[in-house]
């Protein structure tokens, strides 16, 4: 999808060339907490950065953006809960 250039899923095993909504990794992370770090300081005006948590491990319907991400505004045409 040429809007989306740039993408990153966590999995735990890959299958070169092909998405297997079964290989997303699927964090457990009810009474946790997550942290993470992004330098933004190589990033131009207008650089939209987001870190969305959705459930694609869950989701068996492939999405319009050619893999299984779905998220609440059905961007690649599949909704799916999202933190």
């Amino acid at each position: 999808v040429p809007h989306m250039g740039a993408r990153v899923y966590f999995a735990t095993q890959c299958t070169a060339g092909a998405y297997d909504h079964n290989q997303y990794l699927a964090l457990k992370l009810l009474g946790k907490t997550l942290k993470y770090t992004t330098d933004m300081s190589g990033s131009g005006c207008g650089c939209n950065a987001a870190l969305y948590l959705v459930s694609m491990q869950q989701n068996s319907n492939p999405s319009n953006c050619h893999d299984y991400y779905c998220d609440a505004n059905s961007v690649c045409g599949v909704a799916c809960a999202e933190i």
